[in-house]
Order: structure tokens, then C-alpha cells, then sequence
């Protein structure tokens, strides 16, 4: 999910390397491997999160009651402004540009990861996933200490304090909750 949360970043690259290679730039190679290289790891990203979003079993899902849910509303921008902006600062038609990229991506990557860090994503956004921050307690124990989860949902979270879910684990921190026809 962390490198599709980029795609804004990657299609301002490809434009960047595209009309680069179009002026006759003096590092051809440099733009081609990262066209090839933003190309090759966006569709492995996309491809892994519909995998993984398809392969869930029914037998996955478990029960639990929602204490509370936040919508993380204000995701995108802060995200934007946060992460993906600075990174506009990097030359990527030179190869020392790249690198440098790299060494900032890489940190900023493990930073995000460490930290169970949430960030916008526009595959999620397109399918009309929204992201909440709960506080659930497992049906089927019910003296157990309540657990903070990250749901993905296409259903209004907020307005279902009280009631029970079918969530199932799609990648720490992050759970999917079984659509319900609303």
C-alpha cells in the first residue's frame, strides 16, 4: 500500500522522464530505468493489494464489537503536504538525483512502516474504501482488553458504535471489513 499511496508522485516522474527523453536529455538511461522501474513496481503494488483483498477466506473474518471509530479524514492532504511534496525536490533525469531519492524513500518508507503509519491511497479512495481508527472488542470474549485497529471499510464506521463487524487481518495494522449491503 505504501507505494501506491505515491501514484500522484510517480505520474509527476513519468511526465518529468517522458518530456526529458523528449528534449534530448544527456541521461537517457537514467529516465528509461526509472519509467520501466515506476511501471514494474505500481503494477506489482496494485497487483499484491487486489490480490490481497481478493484472497481473503470467509473463514478469516472474526467478530468484534465497535467501542469507537474515528474516520481518518484528513489523511490526504496531510500526507500530501507531509510526505509526497518534499519529494518533488529530487532531479530524476540525473542519476545522482535518483539516488539521493532513493536514500530519502527508503527512509521515509521504513519510518512509515515502523511507525504503523497511515497514508492516503488512491486505489482504496477509488474504491470507495474509507480508512477508521477503532477500538473493537472480540465477541467472543467479551471481559477481553479491547484491541486499536485500523479498519478499511466501505461502510460508515461511526455510525455503527455499538454493533458488530466482521473484520479479518489484510496487513498490520490495517484490517478489511466484510461489506455489508447497506
Amino acid at each position: 500500500m505504501f507505494i501506491t499511496s505515491f501514484i500522484p508522485l510517480w505520474i509527476t516522474v513519468l511526465f518529468i522522464n517522458i518530456l526529458s527523453i523528449i528534449n534530448n536529455s544527456n541521461n537517457l538511461y537514467t529516465e528509461i530505468i526509472g519509467i520501466i522501474a515506476i511501471f514494474l513496481m505500481n503494477i506489482f503494488s496494485i497487483s499484491v493489494i487486489f490480490i490481497s483483498l481478493g484472497s481473503i477466506q470467509q473463514s478469516e473474518y472474526k467478530a468484534y464489537k465497535i467501542i469507537d471509530a474515528k474516520q481518518e479524514k484528513g489523511i490526504t492532504s496531510e500526507f500530501l503536504l507531509s510526505y509526497v511534496l518534499p519529494l518533488f525536490a529530487f532531479d530524476f533525469t540525473r542519476w545522482d538525483g535518483v539516488v539521493q531519492f532513493l536514500i530519502y524513500f527508503i527512509v521515509l518508507a521504513f519510518l512509515c512502516h515502523r511507525n504503523n503509519n497511515v497514508y492516503a491511497n488512491l486505489i482504496f479512495e477509488l474504491k470507495k474504501y474509507k480508512f477508521y481508527d477503532c477500538e473493537l472488542l472480540w465477541v467472543p470474549e467479551p471481559n477481553s482488553k479491547p484491541i486499536q485497529a485500523m479498519v478499511i471499510s466501505k461502510n460508515n464506521l461511526c455510525s455503527q458504535k455499538g454493533n458488530t463487524i466482521e473484520i479479518a487481518p489484510l496487513n498490520k495494522p490495517f484490517y478489511l471489513m466484510k461489506y455489508l449491503e447497506e
